[in-house]
């Protein structure tokens, strides 16, 4: 499964450092049953973006809680195990969680 993690240039910077993105758990996004029925496409290019421009978005938020980091959205696409990536079944209902996914490693 494609995941894509928002960071921050520094965030970025600490993950290249240590040759890992975290620690974990990590928040990410990706194409879940919640973001296809909230898109309604089966087109998996454009539910790639969606998933994509999800992560971006809470890049920004990330960038708006750390006043030192540079204003540059960073997201970073891995691939992981399917099993590695669990959605929040808490926040199902929240719109800001549409897609949303949880790594529990680095």
């Amino acid at each position: 499964m494609r995941v894509y993690v928002p960071l921050t240039l520094p965030g970025l910077a600490a993950a290249h450092k240590a040759g890992e993105v975290g620690p974990a758990p990590l928040h990410a996004y990706a194409v879940t049953p919640a973001l296809r029925e909230w898109y309604v496409s089966d087109d998996i290019e454009e539910l790639e973006y969606a998933a994509l421009s999800r992560a971006a978005q809470a890049s920004l938020r990330r960038i708006a809680a750390d006043p030192e980091a540079p204003r540059k959205r960073v997201v970073v696409a891995v691939d992981v195990p399917d099993k590695d990536a669990v959605a929040d079944p808490d926040r199902g209902l929240d719109q800001s969680a549409v897609g949303e996914v949880r790594l529990a490693s680095a």
